[in-house]
């Protein structure tokens, strides 16, 4: 584990440490859960008794750090501590009920708003993704790099649904990028994402995802070696472009808007 092999200084080995033990926890809950039933939120997405019962061990474990914490659902704690935790408790809820086994937790940490750790745990897969700044990323214990695809026609890309970049008036630039790519999958939430830590795919796209996602998703791939752009979705959320470094300005062309490299 990156914490046993850097010996992360305090405080950021004693956040690492709580992060893994939230993990933990979370794939406790979750991992022989086959489906579950579900409510529709206000936004349209899902939420199940999972969802409350992870967010609420998550929280009580973080809490024993002195950070922030941002939750998707209903706790939270906002003291302006320099440190702040972002938490999906299952990121891929519409995954998570219906027995799809690609949901997880996603946790990421920022200090003074600038994402340095990232947290995935897959608990299907037994799959573990971990960042920390200038420390490099890690899946299972095994350093992992983002790929150095240089062109897009020999490139294989992944994104979200359809549904979600009609929207944002985005359909049409995601079917000529679609049409310049070697080849392409819709795979989403936090498995589609984790494949380009990996080098497995080497670009994802997403639209309108919130911190308590994006703020993990940037610290594990500029650390795993991706470049990293995003721009402001129309709900104020983020649009996000992540992969091979050499594929993003073209991209971030094609797709328009104001995009932003962190």
């Amino acid at each position: 584990m990156i914490n046993e092999i850097l010996n992360l200084n305090d405080p950021l080995n004693k956040f690492l440490e709580l992060g893994i033990q939230a993990l933990d926890k979370s794939r406790e809950i979750t991992k022989d859960v086959d489906s579950s039933k579900s409510s529709l939120k206000e936004d349209g997405s899902l939420l199940t008794e999972f969802d409350i019962k992870v967010e609420e061990e998550i929280f009580n474990i973080l809490s024993k750090s002195d950070g922030d914490i941002i939750t998707e659902e209903i706790l939270g704690r906002k003291d302006n501590k320099d440190y702040c935790w972002y938490i999906d408790p299952i990121d891929g809820t519409t995954s998570f009920s219906r027995g799809i086994s690609l949901f997880g937790t996603i946790i990421g940490l920022t200090y003074k708003k600038k994402p340095i750790m990232g947290l995935i745990d897959i608990p299907k897969l037994q799959d573990r993704f971990i960042s920390v700044e200038n420390f490099g990323a890690e899946k299972n214990g095994h350093k992992i790099k983002a790929s150095t695809s240089k062109v897009l026609s020999e490139s294989l890309i992944i994104y979200g649904s359809p549904q979600r970049f009609k929207k944002e008036g985005m359909l049409d630039k995601l079917q000529i990028m679609d049409s310049l790519v070697w080849d392409s999958r819709g795979c989403y939430d936090c498995f589609g994402y984790s494949l380009a830590f990996s080098g497995a795919v080497d670009l994802v796209i997403e639209v309108d995802l919130n911190l308590w996602e994006t703020v993990a998703l940037e610290s594990l791939a500029k650390e795993s070696g991706a470049g990293y752009a995003e721009q402001s979705s129309i709900n104020g959320k983020k649009n996000i472009i992540f992969g091979s470094k050499h594929l993003l300005e073209e991209s971030m062309d094609i797709m328009g808007g104001d995009w932003s490299i962190q």
